[in-house]
């Protein structure tokens, strides 16, 4: 594949399909049509490429880091979050959107995506690594603190907001791709070969699962609602960016010198902010702008600056 052509396929499955969402927003189309569409992407779509990507990787060692790793790509920002940055919004509903900007990353999509283009199927097999587990963190810290500040917002010490059992969770269709995870780890480890045939179909998947990921992501934002924000976010550039990469690339160069773990986690660490911070907005109704207009702003900034850097340097021969 030339080499220009593989640089612009992240614009082409991020952009396009983000900007056909915002479209068809305009024309009103059904949201049943797009709830299928979501449905279709987690369940079949996301198992078989967590299925085939795992049956590719050779399991080392060090790749039992790469799943912890997201509690500290998690938890520095919510560190930071109530550390230094709490009272920058006054507004409780403000200050939980913003707290789920910081902590949750678009690993699975974007960073899977990006991974996939310098190293394959290894390197989106190494970033689903990484961001299984934040489900984890979303369940059982983002939508607790989300109700926490709900509850602040109505001046009351409880709020009636939708209650979550993890087991409800954690054992429902739309955690089908860990299943795929586990197929693929286990056929890894038993040394089943995998038809030629599988690198095709993995290919194309990888496509279709980033558009059908990203026309729900257009169709629910208000892009004039979340323009309000973007002045007021300007702290989640040093800290998704710089800090959190940083950190997580010594602690995994302390482990291990392999390059493609190295990249993966990188890639991982400066993920911009995740759709799920959106979600949880929309769930608890907080600050929904605010969520949105972070998701955008991290978004262009990690393909314009973080994407391009790192594809081209390591293009380029250079090392970690």
């Amino acid at each position: 594949m030339d080499g220009s052509y593989r640089f612009f396929i992240v614009f082409i499955d991020i952009l396009i399909p983000f900007c056909l969402g915002l479209w068809l927003r305009k024309k009103q189309i059904s949201p049943e049509i797009i709830r299928y569409v979501i449905k279709t992407n987690v369940i079949p779509v996301t198992t078989a490429l967590s299925l085939i990507s795992f049956w590719m990787v050779s399991l080392t060692p060090v790749l039992l880091w790469l799943p912890f790793s997201v509690a500290f790509m998690c938890f520095i920002p919510a560190g930071v979050f109530f550390l230094f940055e709490k009272r920058r919004f006054s507004d409780p509903r403000e200050q939980g959107s913003y707290l789920a900007a910081m902590m949750m990353g678009n690993i699975g999509t974007l960073a899977g995506l990006c991974a996939y283009i310098l190293y394959g199927e290894t390197g989106f097999a190494y970033v689903q690594l990484i961001g299984m587990p934040q489900v984890l963190v979303l369940v059982l810290f983002c939508f607790p603190a989300a109700q926490y500040y709900y509850a602040l917002w109505k001046n009351q010490g409880s709020a009636a907001r939708p209650h979550f059992r993890v087991r409800e969770m954690l054992l429902t269709w739309n955690q089908l791709p860990a299943a795929g995870v586990a197929a693929g780890l286990l056929l890894s480890y038993a040394g089943v070969p995998h038809p030629a045939a599988v690198g095709t179909i993995f290919g194309a998947l990888i496509h279709v699962s980033a558009w059908m990921g990203m026309i729900p992501v257009g169709y629910g934002t208000d892009i004039k609602g979340a323009f309000r924000y973007w002045k007021r976010l300007w702290m989640l550039i040093p800290v998704k960016f710089m800090l959190v990469p940083a950190v997580l690339y010594g602690m995994t160069r302390y482990l291990t010198d392999d390059q493609t773990v190295l990249v993966c986690v990188l890639l991982s660490a400066a993920a911009p902010t995740a759709i799920f911070s959106v979600m949880t907005s929309q769930l608890y109704d907080l600050s929904v702008d605010l969520a949105e207009s972070s998701f955008i702003m991290t978004t262009l900034l990690f393909l314009l600056i973080i994407y391009p850097a790192v594809y081209w340097y390591i293009g380029s021969g250079g090392t970690l």
